[in-house]
């Protein structure tokens, strides 16, 4: 899901809605989520010019950047260091 629509739609979503069982894998703090159609005032990037983001409110940071991304359905950017596990069928 793309643009400010999607946005808004993972903002509402993560207050009610858990992260799905099948999200594997963890954040490689490329910072691309937090750069999606604006980069977010509280990502600051180690060593000025490093590809290591951090988040410097890491610790109480907003539900949507907890859980992103929630689903597959939200991921909205590649690289990221999440994936998740396809159903196999026999």
């Amino acid at each position: 899901m793309k643009g400010l629509s999607g946005k808004i739609i993972r903002a509402a979503s993560s207050l009610m809605l858990p992260v799905d069982e099948k999200r594997v894998g963890e954040c490689k703090r490329c910072g691309a989520c937090c750069m999606f159609l604006f980069k977010c005032p509280f990502l600051k990037f180690e060593n000025h010019g490093s590809n290591k983001s951090m988040c410097t409110i890491h610790g109480l940071r907003p539900p949507q950047c907890r859980k992103y991304p929630r689903t597959e359905w939200e991921k909205a950017h590649e690289p990221c260091g999440y994936d998740f596990v396809k159903e196999q069928t026999i």
